[in-house]
């Protein structure tokens, strides 16, 4: 494994059996007041990372101070607050801040992750005939 500063900078993650299919399912800490593990699917066909309400409300960060915004998909359009800063880690690979979209028309037991900051911080590798995700940390400031 390589080290850089003292932290991992590369994590592979295997896929997770979800409904009977494998996906590129992993924990994400996201923190306000307090702290939330979140089981988030890695979507590159995503633009913004998108998250039940209830992931908010326990992790405590406020929804007032939000943008109400209609956001497009397979589905159709979702109401959904953005919150433009919200700090997420995953184990090994640091801190970042990433925008999300806050609704409660998605189902609560996994997320979204999208590309808006989190591909931007990482390198992501879908193995996918290795049912494999692989993460690394780009060389860029991540706290």
């Amino acid at each position: 494994m390589n080290i850089v500063e003292g932290r991992l900078n590369k994590r592979t993650f295997p896929y997770v059996l979800y409904h009977r299919r494998y996906y590129p399912i992993i924990p994400v800490v996201i923190e306000g007041r307090e702290r939330s593990v979140v089981h988030a699917l890695v979507d590159s066909g995503a633009t913004v990372s998108l998250f039940h309400t209830s992931i908010a409300e326990d992790a405590g960060i406020d929804l007032k101070d939000t943008d109400q915004v209609y956001l497009a998909g397979i589905g159709g359009y979702v109401r959904a607050h953005i919150k433009r800063q919200v700090k997420a880690s995953i184990e090994g690979l640091g801190n970042i801040n990433i925008p999300i979209a806050f609704t409660e028309y998605i189902t609560s037991d996994i997320a979204i992750l999208g590309r808006q900051g989190f591909f931007e911080a990482f390198e992501i590798t879908f193995r996918e005939w290795e049912k494999k995700l692989i993460i690394r940390r780009r060389n860029r400031l991540i706290y």
